[in-house]
């Protein structure tokens, strides 16, 4: 459970030193005529000015990384990137001692899930004046892509890539069982329904219609959105009750009583295991959930059938729940060269060269016109994927801020999850153990 492990250091996690190489490429070539151009990313044309930039990924993105910054770098022959790159929880675990220390690269990797804690630590640069000044080029990203990188109002980050969390099949599977795929904007009711039609339809032992998702937390942040609610407060409390949690336990149990859903025991083993090994792709799960930037991933192991999306169950006589991931670029507070980082990050986000390197890398691209530009260049599956998020764009609204104690949260989550799925504790139990274990580690 790598994953979760790193979200425990959510609360310190404020921008990791990845270093990378160094190259060139210039101001953004946008036709933003305001950015910065390349004799003023520095006090002087000839001062030499080396920014670190910081960024979590494997090889493949770290390829892609570095040869952005090299880009940049061409452009302008003055600034060097000094890159600093590593795993996720390496990414986060460095991070946080980084920011500690007062040590935090002047560019750095940032997430949604993880950026109000930061700016609540005043660790983040506001860059609501490199945007007002034309040094970073917003004008092509949605109002929802602008404000998912603001809290309380002020600019923190900007979006590389953005995303969301849906519900993904393979066209395959179902054509095989003879179920009809889901429809895009389904409901919970539909969605209970759909699993207990292919769960009926599979003929074959060791197979299901969905995999459990009781321990999913973002899965339970919209789903307490469509109540109304959110997971966390503005406060930084718990905003749902035991009621909510009941609601949400019952719906896994009751397809786990149906043999729907895997049991307990299976979900635990491949709870941590590496995507080409998971369920899914193995072909023994029709119903999975990720986020849907990685829909070519999955497609890459699987090879008879599509692997398509459709949204998270919704409630209709609830609230729109779905919210905007992704990940992001923010600049340090500390950060001595805050002019020439701010330059760096349009160019990544905004330079067309760049954006052809970076694809799908993290999401669609935060620039409608970006993704403009890309769209010739991808595949069927990256298609699919850019046509997922920016349906669901429309829709969703803000990432919940979360607290600093989320990732405890987070872990309690899937602790009370498997709880309750190995019959250890009844739902009402769960929810119970739930709500007052999590309020009290809100509560520190």
């Amino acid at each position: 459970m790598k994953k979760m492990k790193a979200l425990l250091f959510i609360p310190l996690i404020s921008a990791l030193g990845l270093t990378a190489c160094s190259s060139n490429s210039s101001t953004p070539a946008t036709t933003n005529s305001s950015a910065a151009p390349a004799a003023t990313v520095g006090a002087k044309s000839e001062e030499k000015v080396s920014i670190r930039f910081a960024w979590w990924g494997d090889g493949k993105r770290h390829e892609k990384y570095n040869a952005i910054a090299d880009m940049y770098e061409k452009q302008h022959p003055n600034v060097k990137i000094v890159r600093e790159f590593g795993a996720f929880n390496d990414y986060w675990d460095k991070m946080a001692t980084q920011t500690a220390g007062g040590n935090m690269p002047d560019v750095v990797g940032m997430h949604a899930t993880y950026v109000a804690d930061y700016a609540r630590r005043n660790t983040l640069l506001d860059l609501g004046t490199f945007v007002q000044d034309g040094t970073i080029n917003l004008k092509d990203f949605p109002e929802a892509v602008q404000e998912a990188g603001k809290v309380n109002g002020k600019t923190f980050m900007v979006a590389q890539g953005v995303t969301m969390t849906g519900w993904e099949y393979n066209t395959a599977m179902f054509d095989k069982l003879g179920v009809k795929y889901p429809d895009y904007n389904w409901t919970w009711d539909d969605f209970t329904a759909k699993v207990t039609e292919i769960q009926k339809a599979i003929k074959e032992p060791g197979v299901w219609a969905s995999g459990d998702n009781s321990n999913d937390i973002t899965g339970l942040q919209v789903f307490a959105r469509q109540r109304g609610k959110d997971l966390f407060t503005a406060e930084g409390k718990l905003g749902v009750n035991k009621e909510d949690i009941v609601a949400w336990f019952s719906i896994w149990d009751k397809l786990r009583k149906i043999k729907a859903i895997p049991d307990a025991a299976t979900t635990e083993q491949y709870l941590t295991v590496s995507l080409d090994q998971g369920l899914f792709v193995k072909g023994k799960l029709a119903l999975t959930v990720f986020p849907f930037n990685q829909i070519p991933l999955y497609q890459n192991y699987i090879k008879d059938g599509e692997v398509r999306s459709v949204r998270r169950p919704t409630d209709p006589n609830g609230k729109e729940g779905e919210f905007v991931e992704g990940a992001y670029l923010a600049v340090s507070a500390n950060s001595k060269q805050a002019k020439a980082a701010a330059s760096f990050i349009d160019f990544f986000v905004n330079n067309e060269e760049a954006e052809k390197v970076f694809k799908l890398e993290q999401g669609a691209l935060g620039s409608t016109k970006g993704n403009e530009t890309i769209k010739p260049l991808l595949s069927p599956a990256e298609q699919r994927t850019t046509e997922a998020i920016q349906t669901s764009l429309k829709t969703a609204g803000q990432l919940p801020l979360p607290p600093a104690g989320q990732g405890a949260v987070r872990t309690l989550l899937t602790e009370t999850a498997q709880s309750v799925a190995f019959g250890k504790s009844t739902v009402d139990q769960g929810a119970k153990d739930f709500i007052d274990k999590a309020t009290t580690i809100l509560n520190k």
